[in-house]
């Protein structure tokens, strides 16, 4: 299985094009917090949501606030973005058609949240704040209804990314992050691992269990994607767990993978400023 590099233009970048030589290309880099969807993909570039062909091409900004968006998150239909974004002096949770439209606040705290992701029925967007936490030293799961409305807190008892099962009924989540660190090739007591959590049982586990670094994961189908430096080359690469074995899925060496995101059937990454596309993530076993 390959990933192929996405060629994204946006709007300004396309005029310029218009101005050079054809033999000229646009390198336009730090594309941010990408997200895919069956035929789209959400990125942030310059502090604004871009959406892009999932098969390349000239993206267009959804978002045009002096504020800043991240984490751009889409339904599980594709219908609608949910993402963070500071608006107000403060980042709060809001969705917005993936058509274009008015952005809708779902949030009100003071403190910070950010998006994750959905439910997997897409009605509520999965958010993780430090408003319940006691302190600002760490995050805890919380869930809010697309019509608004208040929030309701995971019963895993603090984390900063994570993912559901297809069913619902299974959490895997990151009890600590190092995702916004400068640290490389750390290994140590602050190297996160990957919990699976029962939500009617309240029973977890540790699924990944090595001094490397593990995060960011992703649940499609039976197996649960995630991110690893534990290679031979020390990079953060796509791995893979599923019925209690791990396999590695990219192998890229110039740079680390940052915040990949799946979609119904693909998966997204930055590297190195760009953005990949991994495409027939239901078929990888069999490539």
């Amino acid at each position: 299985m390959t990933s192929k590099l996405l060629r994204v233009f946006t709007s300004s970048a396309l005029a310029a094009l218009v101005a050079t030589p054809a033999s000229a290309q646009i390198d336009a880099r730090m594309f941010r917090y990408p997200a895919v969807s069956k035929d789209q993909i959400a990125f942030v570039y310059a502090g604004d949501i871009w959406l892009v062909p999932k098969k390349g091409g000239a993206a267009v900004r959804l978002t045009s606030s002096p504020g800043e968006e991240s984490f751009p998150r889409f339904s599980p239909d594709g219908t609608k973005i949910a993402f963070s974004a500071s608006y107000d002096g403060n980042v709060d949770v809001f969705v917005v058609s993936s058509g274009g439209g008015e952005p809708v606040r779902l949030t009100y705290h003071p403190m910070s949240d950010r998006v994750i992701g959905w439910t997997p029925d897409g009605t509520r967007v999965l958010f993780a704040s430090s408003r319940e936490s006691g302190r600002q030293r760490y995050n805890q799961f919380f869930t809010v209804g697309v019509a608004g409305g208040l929030p309701e807190k995971l019963p895993v008892p603090y984390g900063e990314f994570g993912t559901y099962s297809p069913d619902g009924t299974q959490f895997v989540y990151m009890p600590m992050s190092q995702d916004f660190r400068n640290w490389k090739r750390y290994r140590g007591g602050w190297a996160p691992d990957l919990w699976q959590f029962d939500l009617k049982t309240f029973a977890s586990r540790n699924i990944s269990e090595n001094p490397a670094n593990d995060a960011q994961p992703m649940w499609h189908g039976k197996t649960i994607y995630f991110m690893s430096d534990r290679g031979a080359n020390e990079r953060n690469n796509i791995w893979a767990y599923e019925a209690g074995k791990v396999r590695q899925v990219t192998d890229l060496s110039d740079f680390d993978i940052t915040f990949p995101s799946i979609g119904p059937d693909a998966m997204v990454y930055q590297a190195g400023g760009r953005l990949y596309l991994m495409d027939h993530i239901g078929v990888l076993r069999d490539e």
